[in-house]
């Protein structure tokens, strides 16, 4: 006769089923602490400014990674020897796009306004004006419209790339930046600048995973990213940093 299992009491089958519940967190423990562990590696590996986790013992723990905006240092090509001798006022119009798109002007109009307003927020110069009604970017309408203004400096330039790539794609800016002096007609600035947001795809380790999470406007971050690097450069060259035994006498 073959054997046949008795079977269980309501009072084993519980004790059973708590003893399921319990070594379940158990044995996952081992694996929140390896998890923790690996996440300076992870951090290490992405370099990103902020990161998260989210950790749910029923499923597999998420790590969270601010995506951020990656850039090099603005190129300047034009630069003045000697800080400037009294506060600057400056006319800025809207930057002419050169890539090929829908609504160049619009593009231009806000990528500008944006600088514009860092600049402002910035206190790069006392006085900044901002011709919204002005054409793209010509230099020699500009200078007449300065020049009418009374203006001391012209700020116009280029923008040369732009991908708004939102929350599924890359984001990609390159300006081209020009300050002239109105008075005399002469370059005193040329500046260029780029930066790029990625699209980030979520990566599956064997314990954890790692996704990136993008802001609401990843191309406004990247706009605001370039115009603050580039606004450090000029206020630099506004209030240099004294140098140790030396002193300059300004000249602009």
């Amino acid at each position: 006769m073959p054997f046949m299992p008795s079977p269980a009491s309501p009072a084993h089958r519980a004790r059973c089923a708590i003893s399921a519940r319990c070594a379940r967190p158990t044995l996952r423990l081992p694996l929140l602490a390896l998890c923790l562990l690996l996440l300076p590696l992870v951090m290490s590996c992405s370099s990103p400014p902020k990161t998260g986790v989210y950790i749910d013992l029923a499923s597999q723990p998420i790590f969270y990674m601010d995506d951020w905006v990656r850039r090099g240092n603005p190129q300047v090509s034009v630069r003045p020897a000697t800080p400037p001798n009294r506060p600057l006022t400056a006319l800025f119009v809207p930057f002419r796009v050169t890539q090929q798109m829908e609504k160049p002007g619009v593009v231009g109009l806000e990528v500008s306004r944006q600088i514009w307003q860092t600049w402002l927020s910035e206190k790069v110069f006392p006085v900044i004006e901002f011709a919204e009604n002005a054409t793209p970017y010509r230099r020699d309408l500009a200078m007449q419209m300065a020049a009418l203004r009374g203006a001391q400096l012209l700020i116009g330039g280029y923008v040369t790339h732009y991908v708004n790539g939102g929350t599924s794609g890359d984001s990609k800016l390159s300006v081209s930046l020009e300050i002239w002096d109105v008075n005399t007609g002469q370059m005193i600035w040329a500046m260029g600048h780029a930066g790029v947001m990625e699209h980030q795809f979520t990566n599956d380790f064997i314990l954890f995973s790692a996704k990136a999470r993008k802001p609401s406007d990843p191309m406004w971050a990247v706009t605001q990213t370039v115009s603050w690097d580039m606004a450090q450069e000029i206020k630099l060259w506004i209030d240099p940093p004294a140098p140790k035994g030396l002193s300059k006498e300004p000249a602009f």
